[in-house]
């Protein structure tokens, strides 16, 4: 890389770092004030030492109690709310983070292979039946909340809670990690991933399809043709590139709403992740689990946009400009 692109790296990763310390600072005051674990000055002075604690990786300890009946204030709590247990919340991120993980980071690598796949195929056939069908099922995914598809499956589908059981789809409860069982560790997550990836995929598409089409009708594409490559080689070397920066800028900036998303779907599919702890910890008060998930959720942003920075600081001059 050249030195500029350096500089710019540099600047977006100083300001995505105070970004991450102000987010844990605020969640902090507001957790233990607000909850009325402390006094606002006393949680305010208290934020310093606890972004030492949490450098150093000590979280803090869990009683897992937010699902004992004494800790419920109502009775539609009962059906869901998940318990855990006594532990650290350090062990408690190492065992569960990466299940966030794997659902993540496959929804988005499979929805913007989708949405790339799809905008490159609507950009280059403008007219066709198959665009317009494409056009429709976009529209229907933004439209629609990113959890409506997971619910739907569970409701009419999954093998263990839908109307219409396919042994193959995805239900709750299915989730084993890979080490113990491949195959039973893809039957619970391909569903999962296609219902967080699906979201992505339309807003990918959409941005693909103008950056696509603006592309080819730039003068370098005109003059590939004229050398005579195949249109197949002038899309993946001269038209995805020039694309792929506002691509990645998308997809950045949807990660905080996929984390939404993933929650949900979770939630539903019963995955063993951070976010299946959320109801838990809020009826149990339990703010060392709280500050836990602010922490996952603030680092998974953080990192995500300082690689969508990385990719266009390499690919496009005027990011680095």
């Amino acid at each position: 890389m050249s030195t500029g692109v350096h500089r710019v790296l540099a600047r977006r990763l100083a300001a995505l770092v105070l970004t991450m310390l102000l987010a844990l600072s605020v969640g902090h005051v507001l957790f233990n004030a607000g909850l009325d674990q402390m006094g606002w000055g006393e949680a305010i002075a208290d934020a310093p030492s606890r972004l030492v604690d949490i450098a150093r990786g000590e979280l803090g300890f869990t009683t897992g109690e937010g699902c004992n009946p004494t800790k419920r204030r109502r009775a539609e709590y009962v059906e869901l709310c998940v318990a855990w247990g006594p532990q650290t919340v350090a062990q408690m991120m190492r065992d569960r983070v990466p299940v966030d993980l794997q659902l993540i980071v496959g929804g988005m690598l499979l929805g913007t292979l989708l949405g790339v796949l799809a905008g490159r195929w609507c950009a280059t056939h403008p007219r066709s039946r198959s665009t317009r069908a494409l056009h429709v099922a976009i529209a229907f995914l933004l439209s629609c909340p990113p959890y409506f598809l997971a619910f739907a499956i569970l409701v009419l589908f999954a093998w263990n809670t839908g109307e219409y059981k396919l042994p193959f789809v995805s239900g709750q409860g299915d989730y084993r990690p890979f080490s113990e069982d491949p195959l039973q560790f893809l039957k619970a997550m391909w569903v999962p991933w296609v219902c967080c990836a699906l979201p992505l995929a339309a807003f990918v598409a959409r941005i693909a399809e103008a950056s696509v089409g603006e592309a080819l009708g730039e003068d370098f594409v005109r003059t590939a043709r004229a050398k005579g490559l195949r249109e197949r080689q002038v899309l993946d070397r001269h038209v995805l590139p020039v694309a792929t920066p506002p691509i990645a800028a998308l997809t950045g900036v949807n990660v905080s709403t996929m984390l939404i998303g993933a929650a949900a779907i979770e939630y539903g599919f019963g995955l063993p992740g951070m976010f299946l702890t959320i109801r838990g910890a809020i009826i149990g008060r339990d703010i060392a689990v709280l500050e836990a998930l602010v922490l996952e959720a603030v680092v998974l942003v953080v990192l995500a946009n300082f690689l969508v920075d990385a990719v266009q600081a390499r690919l496009d001059p005027r990011v680095r400009a």
